[in-house]
Order: structure tokens, then sequence, then C-alpha cells
């Protein structure tokens, strides 16, 4: 038997089936700004250059076999070296010799639709409240005008307790206008698809440095995005992460 929750998904599977040839509305000179910029006003926080990070090698079969969803953590803060880490294997540039820039996650036509704002509760070095990342800097900027900060962002959840309680959240703000001049309506899938290539990375890396994740879909996304300071329309929050140090 059908019901509304069938039609909604039937009709969004219609409407973003592929179109030949491709809805390509823009030019690679033309298309939107591949990631934020800080604001006049904002002082950009640096983050330890990944390779001055030692890391003791592990195998990735490894670390995907111990890969486990972890929702309690310990009062242990984030080192911001290891913040680093989770930033630039997340959404972090790779390769910067071509256009578009290449990053650590795979995306349609390496447009990379996406902003990551962070909730830092415990970072060392880091006062807590809510930072925005800026991928071609390998830095972070403070973000002031949220309503509510960090609280604000629990409580859109089902669960808050998991945001408070861990060391840092992380959030994947969707651009859709990034990757809908190119791919037109298709575009909405990727969004959903490549959120999801995003946060598998930090699954790995946290797990390679010890840490816990949690992936979070379940939250109000208009109580979401005000808390963020987003329209929910040009930008909303997409996807979320807790993570933060395994409980002994």
């Amino acid at each position: 038997m059908e019901t509304p929750d069938w039609h909604t998904g039937r009709s969004f599977l219609k409407q973003t089936h592929l179109q030949e040839p491709s809805p390509s509305t823009g030019t690679e000179t033309g298309n939107p700004k591949v990631c934020g910029t800080c604001e006049p006003s904002q002082v950009l926080i640096a983050l330890p250059q990944v390779s001055d990070i030692p890391m003791d090698p592990m195998l990735l079969s490894d670390i995907m076999e111990m890969r486990r969803t972890v929702r309690e953590y310990s009062d242990e803060p984030l080192m911001k070296w290891e913040l680093s880490l989770m930033l630039h294997y997340t959404q972090g540039v790779s390769e910067t010799g071509g256009a578009p820039h290449l990053r650590n996650a795979p995306s349609a036509g390496a447009l990379h639709p996406f902003e990551t704002y962070i909730v830092v509760n415990r970072v060392e070095g880091l006062e807590p409240g809510i930072y925005r990342y800026l991928p071609l800097d390998h830095a972070l900027v403070k973000e002031t005008c949220h309503v509510g900060g960090g609280e604000a962002v629990a409580a859109a959840c089902r669960r808050p307790n998991i945001i408070l309680r861990a060391a840092v959240a992380f959030l994947w703000i969707a651009v859709p206008d990034r990757i809908l001049w190119k791919f037109g309506s298709r575009g909405w899938r990727y969004l959903f698809i490549e959120s999801g290539h995003v946060c598998q990375n930090l699954y790995l890396i946290a797990t390679a440095l010890g840490c816990g994740t949690c992936a979070i879909g379940s939250y109000r996304d208009d109580e979401m995005n005000c808390a963020l300071g987003l329209d929910g329309e040009e930008q909303f929050c997409i996807y979320l992460a807790a993570v933060g140090k395994r409980k002994d």
C-alpha cells in the first residue's frame, strides 16, 4: 500500500532523473565560488599543517574493521592537530595544480558543494563556539551571528546529548548552486550522496586517531538552519556528526 512517504521518494527520484544532454547552465569561469571566504571582520585561525603532523602508520583495512558508531565520549579534549587532520581528510584540498582544486573526498565535477561548520566544545587552543572551515587556507574563522550557538545546534537534534557530550561536532552545509549550475536537477542527488562520502572520511580518520564518531541525520531542519544563520534554501544543513575521545 502506497503512503505519502512513498510518493515523496518516488517524486524525488523522478524529478532528478538524468537528463541528456547535460543541463549545464554555467561555464567553468562563471560558476559559483568553490568555497566560502573570510569576511573582513573575521580573523583567520591557522591550523597545524598536516605535513608537520607525525602519524603512526595503519592499514586502511584495519581502520575499516575498527570503525564503529560511538555515542558516548570521555571528557578528554581533542588536540588542535587532531582537528586539523579531521578537517583536512574530510574537506581539505589535496591538489591545487589545476582548476578546480581536488580534495580528499570525491565530488561530481570536483565541485564540492559544501561548507564545513564545527561546534567546538573541547578542543585545545580553541574557545568553545561555532567555527567555519576555509579549505583553501586550511584555517578556521569563528562565526558569531548565530542564534544560541552550540547549544541551539544540539537542541535541534533528536538526541541533543550526543552533541553536548562530544568534543566537536561537524556540520556539512549544502550550497546547491555550486553543483546545480552544471548538473541541473540531478545535482540534488549528488548533494546527499557526497555528504556521505565526506562523513565516511571523518569516521576513518577519527578511528585512526583513537576517536569515536556518530553520524546524525535526525534533526529538525528549520531549527538547525536557524541556529546556524542559514536561510534553508541557498544554504542548509545536510548532515552532521559528533566526534570525541572514546571512553576507556
